[in-house]
């Protein structure tokens, strides 16, 4: 029976993990919720029972407690290096460590293998990168990917509550530059010198952590207007021709993906756990060049059901 705590556990993807905690049945004797502001007014529900929200004390923590992290990078950065020390086991999902070579960034589809066998801290990857993996690992068995390109169309979801509360409060006005309303937000994070934002650098970097390859990865990263869900446009060029048949049914025998003939929307994969493949096509000009597009529940299978299933991984050993 484990002590898990969920630290921004009134967060978005932090609520989402509470959630995916109760509905998988995980032996967990004693939750601990934990947010920038505690009190005897903030609760959270866990099996029937309140649980309050306080502010983290990693003095009080035992040894052996699996916190999931659920805040931004930033906050990250105090609360994790202190609770290492008490020895308890943190699955964390902001960028903050992600790329550090001693942790190891996650999908249980992609490179279970990666979690140690006394594992500390354990980064899980952003959410566009989860479900492109997802998709490429299957494919990357049939033959060597020489590159990647992708394009993301994200929901405002992906920037916690307050994107949705931004689209909501758009939707009650006039449509303007910067907001999501009615617009393709065309920038996710902050550019760099080198012309890409850091959304994009972190799908070329944590593809190839996870996947143990070196191919190049060209992404492009858009913010729209949509609550759940986002979906991606890949290309991918393989060493040897990959027929969009042999595809389908590879990523058909493959654990977590769903497979479609079209291209699966946002609205039809909330609160769905698979990473759904469509449209699966070869280039005419080129067979080693296959087209697909990849769509998951970006709150749930890319951020909280992913963090939950490496404590499943977890539990088996």
């Amino acid at each position: 029976m484990l002590t898990v705590g969920v630290v921004g556990a009134t967060g978005l993807v932090g609520s989402k993990m509470i959630e995916i905690l109760q509905e998988r049945s995980l032996p967990v004797k004693r939750l601990l919720a934990f947010a920038s502001r505690g009190g005897p007014d903030r609760t959270v529900s866990f099996h029937g029972e309140s649980i309050p929200v306080q502010i983290i004390n990693p003095g009080a923590l035992e040894k052996g407690t699996v916190l999931f992290g659920a805040t931004s990078s930033g906050v990250a950065l105090q609360w994790v290096p202190p609770c290492l020390l008490r020895k308890v086991v943190i699955i964390d999902n902001s960028s903050a460590f992600r790329m550090s070579p001693e942790v190891p960034l996650v999908v249980p589809e992609v490179n279970p293998h990666a979690i140690p066998d006394e594992p500390g801290l354990i980064a899980n990857p952003n959410c566009s990168t989860i479900q492109l993996v997802t998709a490429l690992a299957p494919l990357a068995r049939l033959s060597p990917i020489e590159w990647v390109s992708v394009s993301t169309y994200q929901s405002v979801s992906g920037a916690g509550a307050r994107g949705v509360a931004a689209l909501e409060a758009d939707e009650e006005r006039a449509p303007a530059v910067n907001r999501f309303h009615r617009n393709v937000v065309c920038e996710i994070g902050e550019t760099g010198e080198s012309g890409y934002t850091t959304e994009e650098t972190k799908l070329v970097r944590e593809t190839v952590k996870i996947m143990e390859m070196d191919f190049p990865v060209f992404p492009a990263a858009a913010r729209v207007p949509v609550g759940v869900g986002h979906t991606e446009s890949v290309t991918v060029r393989f060493r040897d021709i990959v027929s969009s048949g042999d595809a389908g049914r590879a990523l058909l025998g493959s654990k977590g993906i769903g497979v479609s003939a079209t291209g699966v929307q946002p609205v039809a994969v909330e609160g769905t756990d698979p990473v759904w493949v469509g449209r699966l096509r070869n280039h005419p000009s080129d067979a080693r060049v296959l087209q697909f597009w990849v769509t998951a529940d970006n709150v749930r299978k890319g951020a909280a059901l992913n963090a939950v299933q490496i404590l499943e991984l977890l539990l088996k050993r």
